[in-house]
C-alpha cells in the first residue's frame, strides 16, 4: 500500500466516525442533564420565593399582635400604677372623639370636683385641698421642739429617690424629725431646705433634692436655681389629728420640669382614701399628658376611681388647663363631655365649664406658679 493509499483509508475512518451516532448520543444526554438542573433550579427560586412570601407574612402579623399587646399592657400597666408604684409610661394612646346626644348626657358618671378644681375652701366637703403649708393638722403634737438635722435628712431621702423606693421615702417622710423638718419652713423665709450640687451664685444647680412646707419634696434636676429637666415631686398629706376631709393621702408628680414648673411629658398621680369619696363620682387617679406651665395641655390619657375602688381608663384632649369639650351636649347641671371611656366608647366623663380650669398639678409650690 503506498502512502498516498495509507492517507485516504485514513480520511475514510475520519469520515465514517463523523457519520457514527454515538456523538449525537452524547449531546441528547448531556441537554437532558442541562435540563434536570434548569428544572431544579427553577424549582428551588420557586420554593426559596415561597418561603420568603411566607415569612414576611407572618412577620407582620407579629407586628400587628406585638401591636396590639403593647397597647393592651399598657393599659394594665397604668391600671396597675394606680394600685402601686410602677415607672413612668411613655406612651399617650390617640383620642377617640365619637358624637355625642342629648340622650347620653343624665346617666353617666360625674368627675370628681376633688381633682378640676383649685378653689381651697376648708368648709366644702367636696373640696379639701389647701395650699403651701396648710393641709398638715399638727394636734397637740410640738414640732417645734423635735430637733432635726437638715443635711442628714435630706442625703438620706436622696438615697432612696435615686433607687425610686417609694415604701422607704413614706416611711422616711413620716417620721418626727422629717415632718418637724418640713413644719418648721412655716416659720421660715426660705422656700425650702436643699441638699445638692450648686451654680458659683450658691444655686441649686445640677442634681439636688428640696424639702418644702406642707411635706412636700423634689428630688431631681435643677437649673441657676429652679427646677429644670427630669425629676419626682411628692406630697404626703400627714394629719396627726382625726382626718374627715382630706381625701388624697398621697400625691405624685414624676416627669419633666423647666421654669420650676411641670414642663413637658409626666404622670401626675393620686392615692385616695376610699371611705372619703362621694359616691357616684370619678376620682382621677392618674394624669399621663404633656403640661405647660403645671397645667394639662395636649392628648390626655387618664385613670379614675371611685368609692368602691373601680378603675376605668380615659382619653381626651386638653388645652392650657382645660379640657376640649367633644360636643356642645349638656346635661341639666350644665356639664358637658369631656373625655371618652376606653373600654366603652359610649361612655363619658363630664364637667362644668366652672370647673373646666386650671387643671393641673394641684398643691404644686413654686413662687412661679401663675
Amino acid at each position: 500500500m503506498s502512502r498516498y493509499d495509507e492517507q485516504d483509508n485514513i480520511d475514510i475512518d475520519i469520515e465514517d466516525l463523523d457519520n457514527e451516532p454515538v456523538e449525537e448520543e452524547f449531546e441528547d444526554e448531556f441537554f437532558k442533564e442541562e435540563s434536570k438542573k434548569g428544572f431544579f433550579i427553577r424549582m428551588i427560586i420557586i420554593l426559596a420565593i415561597f418561603f420568603v412570601g411566607i415569612l414576611t407574612i407572618v412577620i407582620l402579623l407579629l407586628v400587628k399582635k406585638g401591636a396590639k399587646a403593647e397597647n393592651s399592657d399598657l393599659q394594665n400597666s397604668i391600671i396597675d400604677y394606680a394600685k402601686e408604684e410602677t415607672a413612668l409610661p411613655t406612651d399617650v394612646p390617640a383620642k377617640e372623639t365619637p358624637a355625642v346626644s342629648q340622650a347620653d348626657a343624665t346617666p353617666l358618671p360625674t368627675l370628681g370636683i376633688d381633682v378640676t378644681s383649685l378653689q381651697e375652701s376648708e368648709g366644702d366637703d367636696d373640696n379639701a385641698f389647701a395650699v403651701h403649708g396648710e393641709i398638715m393638722e399638727t394636734g397637740s403634737k410640738d414640732y417645734t421642739k423635735v430637733k432635726f438635722d437638715t443635711k442628714s435628712n435630706l442625703k438620706e431621702m436622696e438615697s432612696y429617690f435615686d433607687v425610686n423606693n417609694n415604701a422607704a421615702i413614706s416611711d422616711l417622710a413620716h417620721l418626727d424629725r422629717f415632718i418637724a423638718m418640713s413644719y418648721s419652713l412655716n416659720f421660715s423665709d426660705d422656700d425650702c431646705y436643699y441638699y445638692g450640687d450648686v451654680n458659683s451664685k450658691g444655686q441649686p444647680d445640677g442634681k439636688g433634692i428640696a424639702v418644702y412646707a406642707d411635706n412636700q419634696y423634689y428630688c431631681g434636676y435643677w437649673k441657676n436655681g429652679k427646677r429644670d429637666g427630669a425629676g419626682k415631686w411628692v406630697h404626703f398629706h400627714i394629719h396627726n389629728s382625726d382626718n374627715s376631709k382630706d381625701k388624697i393621702v398621697y400625691h405624685e408628680y414624676q416627669g419633666n420640669f423647666s421654669n420650676d414648673l411641670p414642663n413637658g411629658e409626666g404622670q401626675d398621680h393620686y392615692e385616695y382614701k376610699l371611705e372619703l369619696l362621694s359616691k357616684n363620682k370619678n376620682y382621677i387617679t392618674n394624669y399621663m399628658c404633656n403640661y405647660k406651665d403645671g397645667l394639662i395641655d395636649g392628648d390626655v390619657y387618664c385613670t379614675s376611681t371611685d368609692s368602691e375602688g373601680t378603675y376605668l381608663d380615659w382619653v381626651g384632649e386638653a388645652q392650657n388647663g382645660s379640657f376640649v369639650y367633644i360636643s356642645e351636649s349638656r346635661d341639666n347641671l350644665k356639664r358637658g363631655p369631656v373625655m371618652t371611656d376606653r373600654e366603652n366608647p359610649d361612655n363619658y366623663m363630664w364637667i362644668a365649664e366652672k370647673d373646666n380650669k386650671d387643671i393641673g398639678v394641684i398643691s404644686y409650690y413654686s413662687s412661679y406658679k401663675k
